[in-house]
């Protein structure tokens, strides 16, 4: 009895020990961090306008909801289909944030009774789905960033980890159509995959017209 409770005990140190390894916050080059925060952010802002902004210009077509994608536009933006799309986002942003990107943008086929919500579809030319035809764009998608966002990179600074992620701190200029313009300060994410640095949160921002007020109640807090 007496060994089976020492081999009980070893085993439950073991098992403690594994989950406080397994849980500590992984250790960074800043300088590294820094480098590909900055080339990440800048990247990130072109495909935040084609997620959740502007979006990719379309052919108007007023016979439907789903216009085709305008072909000098995309010869523009660098991408024909939405896998060269795809392709281009995950050089920028982490697979999980992918995922979720993915979800919302695109349909998984058209049985999908998301279908009619998702911002984006491949129409191809065959049934197979092996020819790409063109990208087609639902036109009645509301543009969720119509602010302009201009980050300061000279502010950015290695705050810490977290697990496998490492965060960054940096200050953006946000302004409005009507020139008004503010300070916020964002705080964005970082995990190392097998091909670099991606960036793992949100880095779009939007003009808040309750800030001064939100400030103030901080201000009158400390």
């Amino acid at each position: 009895m007496k060994k089976i409770i020492t081999l009980i005990l070893s085993l439950s140190l073991i098992f403690s020990l594994s989950i406080n390894l397994s849980s500590c916050d992984r250790d960074y080059d800043e300088t590294e961090v820094s480098a590909a925060a900055v080339s990440l952010i800048e990247k990130s802002m072109f495909l935040n306008d084609i997620y959740w902004g502007k979006g990719i210009p379309y052919i108007p077509n007023s016979s439907n909801q789903y216009c085709e994608a305008d072909w000098s536009a995309l010869y523009y933006l660098g991408f024909e289909t939405i896998d060269e799309l795809k392709k281009i986002t995950e050089e920028v942003f982490s697979k999980k944030y992918c995922s979720n990107i993915y979800s919302s943008a695109f349909p998984i086929d058209k049985d999908d009774p998301n279908f009619q919500f998702s911002r984006y579809y491949q129409k191809y030319e065959d049934e197979f789905q092996t020819i790409p035809v063109c990208i087609m764009v639902y036109t009645k998608f509301e543009n969720m960033l119509p602010d302009k966002v201009e980050y300061l990179y000279d502010t950015l600074t290695v705050t810490h980890s977290e697990r496998d992620v490492v965060y960054v701190k940096v200050q953006a200029k946000v302004t409005r159509d009507d020139g008004n313009s503010q300070i916020v300060e964002n705080v964005i994410g970082l995990i190392e995959e097998e091909n670099g640095w991606k960036i793992n949160t949100p880095t779009y921002l939007k003009y808040n017209d309750r800030r001064d007020e939100y400030e103030d109640l901080l201000e009158k807090n400390k």
